[in-house]
């Protein structure tokens, strides 16, 4: 009896000992992992397939597709979207367009009586047939008006139209912080690289 005692107790510490190694190697591979790729931010995810979305609705012509993606309270501050959407429509022509995640940015910021909100900016490009600079910001949390929470900004611009930016800068635009809607064809502002700003 007390010998199968001990051989179940050695048998339970074994598994606890490969369980507690599986969770360990684990927690070294995403170390690794994060070390050559830098820190992992879900978020790069949420905003590339919020991108995904507007770019496939605007492949589509679909502007309600559009307009769900970006947050209740953009829409109502900006009475131009309809007309912005109609141009991204004519602007943006590329199927099947990969998104190069160049840089995103985080932010947060709480209001001291328990109510907090986040951001998230995303600057990149658009690999396909034509290739597009682009820049997204959006709300992702914010626990005082559920109605900030989704895409507030997005700006867009061939890279022909601009074929001296260079490949590994991300895209901004001067004024971008304050922009609400969809912008297409905005001229890059390149205070990143000490070049002439326009």
């Amino acid at each position: 009896m007390k010998k199968r005692r001990i051989v179940s107790l050695l048998l339970a510490a074994a598994i606890l000992a490969a369980a507690l190694t599986g969770c360990a190697n684990l927690k070294v591979g995403l170390m690794l992992l994060q070390h050559a790729t830098g820190p992992y931010d879900p978020m790069d995810q949420v905003m590339e397939d919020r991108l995904n979305a507007i770019l496939e609705a605007a492949v589509a012509q679909d502007a309600a597709a559009i307009k769900a993606q970006f947050a209740p309270n953009a829409i109502a501050a900006q009475p131009e979207l309809d007309s912005q959407i109609e141009a991204l429509f004519d602007y943006y022509d590329s199927e099947n367009g990969e998104i190069d995640n160049i840089s995103g940015r985080a932010g947060s910021a709480s209001d001291g009586a328990g109510g907090k909100n986040r951001y998230y900016e995303m600057s990149g490009k658009i690999v396909s047939g034509e290739m597009y600079l682009v820049y997204i910001r959006a709300i992702t949390e914010d626990t005082n008006d559920p109605d900030n929470v989704g895409v507030w900004a997005l700006l867009l611009r061939r890279k022909a139209d601009e074929a001296d930016y260079p490949d590994g800068l991300s895209y901004h635009v001067k004024g971008e912080e304050d922009m609400i809607g969809v912008y297409v064809g905005l001229p890059a502002y390149r205070f990143d690289l000490g070049l002439p700003t326009e």
